[in-house]
């Protein structure tokens, strides 16, 4: 991807400068319960309580932890206080909480405590251990002596809480999980609570003493896991850990904020851009349990799983500032492929809650071509190409009933749920009144072909050739080309409806439309299926106010639907980051740059909060007013985010060899 000139440099671009993007305190309004910060794949964070409860000030919020299914748990609202009495044992109280600030990569907060300034910061340094590092300067004339103490109480119900001299051990599920705060003095228990007292230190004038804590979390074994993985920090590197932050994140930061786009010269698009990579980083999980690859979460404190089409979507983003993780991030379905080549809907800490009941739409072979070609790795093609090739043509042999090269969602079951899963549009009005037909033992499908489905497979078809090139293997490209010139040509003449110029779903057997106008209609746009006319009057449809409103025109349903309901339900009315980018992608394929530009800048002034200091980036957002819903701090949203904002400086096909 081009970086910025010399003299477009000047941009913001250092952690410092995004203080705050994200306000993750409790308390905030439309997000009471308040949020966390992790890093590096860890599976326990902290976050910042609220600056005016001065009985928290002088430590993180925190830890949190993650337990697998269902969710996160909090074992303290500060576990890890840090005060100062004096050498005569007298207390030194906070006067003022200077600074408290969530940065990209680290939290940080400054307090006034008379002679002395403390000043914490708490980084990750590996995928299960954080550190809290707290500097105490004397800013008088003379020499001070201080004694410093930590303490805490672990609120957590039914955490079991022991003492390993300097170490506080929390077992969580009967020992099936457990964390460990390393702290510098020996730890004194008291019930769920704790006091590690350390001695008497003398400060110079204008000089500092430095403290550093520990804390280690395993969400896949107990004690003495735990504890192995804290005795793997080495004190001696932790005057380079914070240096090695700063580095890593201004990297990330660099290739984000380092995009030549028009979008990127705008500050507020600059603190958007940056509040997606945050998100990601947060929601990002390493290999742990089951889970043999790191990835990341859409949602770490509601959708607790790495979910197909959501990894592949964090996958395409992820490439641009993370590659490595973008990798494993595709590979981690994948490792739980079945013999006749499903990717099962989404996997778990632990695989007995993995759901195998259906999958996913295919844009797996999109995502990775999309990482492939900012990469350039092809042993990574070599890797995924074959899982790639099965995958696609599990799809024609499990989801395609009369086996007329078209295919419909189904599941390994009859129920109507795992198709609708299946389709990730869930419950999504096309699909009111479906039936469930069998194809073979344990796959089954709607009676109903989607035009979206056929739309990402003609598409992948393609991507499969670019990949089959890329590794030398012609035939198979041959192959998948003209099949996808021969799929494009059904989807153009099967789906298309010349009366209202949209495409639609059709009914097995008599091939009737299901003529409901929803944000299956312009996939074909972004797969470049679509003839130059027929994506035309697609953009006429979804110009026209009547159909899809006059606010934003990525609504999930028709605002003539009397299912059209904009504030509830799933794709019965929000629109969905993921659709929009659809949408404005099919826009740029079909030359209609000034239309995807146009909305790409009124993006963040029609879905609230997107572009503003503080609120979290939401799951969905009202088609009629805008107004974010769902789960906060959501994965997708933040890369569809990211792509809207760098793509323009892409130098690759969208769709390879989908010319029209």
């Amino acid at each position: 991807m081009p970086l910025l000139t010399s003299a477009q440099e000047k941009v913001s671009r250092t952690q410092a400068e995004f203080a705050n993007v994200l306000d993750i305190r409790p308390g905030v309004k439309g997000a009471e319960s308040g949020y966390f910060f992790t890093d590096l794949g860890g599976w326990h964070g902290y976050g910042m309580n609220p600056a005016a409860s001065q009985e928290l000030w002088g430590g993180f919020r925190g830890p949190v932890v993650m337990v697998g299914r269902p969710g996160i748990r909090w074992l303290s609202d500060m576990l890890e206080r840090f005060t100062l009495s004096d050498g005569e044992g007298q207390p030194i109280p906070y006067r003022k909480l200077v600074t408290a600030e969530y940065q990209p990569g680290r939290l940080l907060q400054t307090l006034d405590a008379g002679d002395f300034e403390v000043r914490q910061v708490e980084i990750a340094i590996s995928p299960r251990t954080t550190m809290t590092e707290t500097r105490v300067r004397n800013r008088s004339a003379a020499a001070k002596a201080i004694k410093p103490t930590w303490g805490g109480t672990v609120t957590l119900k039914d955490a079991k809480v022991s003492a390993d001299k300097g170490r506080l051990l929390i077992e969580i599920d009967g020992g099936k999980r457990c964390c460990v705060v390393s702290l510098p003095e020996k730890v004194k228990l008291s019930g769920q609570g704790y006091v590690a007292e350390g001695g008497s230190a003398e400060i110079a004038p204008g000089k500092e003493v430095v403290f550093r804590t520990f804390t280690s979390y395993c969400p896949d074994g107990g004690p003495e896991k735990a504890l192995a993985e804290s005795d793997k920090h080495e004190p001696s590197r932790s005057d380079s850990a914070l240096v090695e932050n700063s580095k890593r994140w201004q990297g990330y930061l660099d290739r984000v904020l380092g995009a030549n786009t028009p979008y990127m010269k705008i500050a507020a698009n600059r603190d958007w851009a940056v509040k997606s990579l945050m998100t990601l980083h947060t929601n990002w999980r390493s290999a742990a349990g089951d889970l043999l690859h790191g990835g990341m979460y859409p949602a770490a404190d509601r959708f607790d799983a790495f979910w197909a089409w959501d990894s592949w979507e964090h996958a395409v983003a992820a490439a641009i500032f993370n590659p490595e993780l973008a990798k494993d991030q595709m590979r981690t379905l994948f490792d739980y492929q079945t013999p006749e080549g499903m990717i099962v809907d989404l996997i778990a800490l632990e695989k007995k809650d993995n759901n195998n009941a259906c999958s996913k739409p295919p844009i797996a072979g999109w995502a990775a071509y999309m990482v492939f070609q900012r990469t350039g790795d092809k042993d990574f093609a070599r890797e995924m190409y074959p899982k790639l090739a099965k995958y696609h043509r599990w799809r024609y042999e499990f989801r395609d009933h009369d086996k007329n090269g078209l295919c419909e969602y189904g599941g390994t079951g009859d129920s109507v749920h795992y198709g609708q899963w299946e389709s990730g549009m869930d419950v999504a009005v096309k699909f009111d009144g479906v039936k469930m037909l069998k194809n073979a033992e344990g796959a089954w499908s709607f009676d109903q072909e989607s035009v979206e489905l056929n739309s990402y497979l003609c598409a992948e078809k393609f991507y499969l050739a670019a990949l089959a090139d890329a590794i030398g293997q012609r035939s198979d490209a041959r192959k998948f080309r003209d099949e996808a010139m021969k799929l494009r040509e059904m989807i153009r003449s099967k789906f298309f409806d010349e009366g209202t110029g949209f495409f639609y779903d059709r009914k097995l057997g008599t091939g009737d439309l299901v003529k409901v106008a929803d944000v299956s209609g312009w996939i074909p746009l972004l797969s470049k299926v679509a003839t130059p006319q027929q994506a035309a009057r697609v953009k006429s449809a979804m110009f026209d106010p009547k159909l899809f409103g006059d606010y934003y025109p990525f609504s999930s349903l028709n605002h003539q639907h009397p299912n059209y309901h904009p504030e509830q339900g799933y794709f019965r009315g929000q629109t969905w980051m993921n659709y929009a980018y659809f949408g404005i992608r099919g826009f740029k394929n079909y030359g209609f740059t000034a239309d995807a530009e146009r909305l790409t800048r009124e993006m963040p002034r029609k879905l609230q909060g997107l572009d503003q200091r503080g609120p979290a980036i939401r799951e969905n957002y009202s088609s009629a007013i805008g107004t974010g819903m769902g789960a906060q701090h959501f994965g997708w949203s933040s890369a569809f985010s990211i792509l809207l904002l760098t793509e323009d400086a892409d130098r690759f096909s969208y769709v390879p060899d989908g010319e029209r």
